[in-house]
């Protein structure tokens, strides 16, 4: 069998490992998007199905409910409003703020894209009850304890 450095390294290599899982996962959803036919790529998931109730959101508001570092959502919006998506304008009291919304094109893929959505959940719900953890969860309290004192101030503490 083949020596995994990544289990041998344990917790020494936990964001390698979750980026591993991530980016498997993106690859697989990827490939049924691609099989469905549909021109989306896994990673414009979140921003565009915050929106795909019809919503007018702010980038900055986006960003913080995606939570998602303002260049990150703002790259992503600019590929969906270049693909036309989504469609963008300036607040009139702040035109330095950048309001999104799905266009007509986006709110009709959303609407096709619904059913597929709802067998990624299921197959997602699948995995995680097979893993008889509560990954979800854990997660979560990872995240919560990163609020309250960073991996850097950690370290720092060592």
């Amino acid at each position: 069998m083949e020596r995994n450095i990544i289990n041998d390294l344990g917790s020494l290599a936990l964001a390698t490992r979750l980026k591993n899982l991530s980016e498997r996962l993106a690859r697989d959803v990827a490939q049924i998007y691609k099989e469905s036919a549909f021109d989306f790529e896994p990673r414009w998931f979140t921003l565009f199905y915050a929106l795909k109730d019809g919503d007018e959101l702010p980038l900055t508001e986006l960003s913080v409910m995606l939570q998602q570092t303002h260049p990150a959502v703002n790259q992503v919006a600019n590929v969906l409003v270049k693909k036309g998506f989504i469609e963008e304008r300036k607040d009139e009291s702040d035109q330095r703020k950048r309001l999104l919304k799905l266009s007509e094109k986006g709110l009709n893929l959303a609407a096709q894209m619904e059913p597929l959505w709802a067998k990624i959940k299921a197959a997602n719900d699948e995995l995680l009850k097979e893993s008889n953890n509560d990954l979800l969860t854990n997660l979560e309290a990872v995240e919560k304890a990163l609020d309250a004192k960073s991996m850097k101030e950690r370290v720092k503490s060592q």
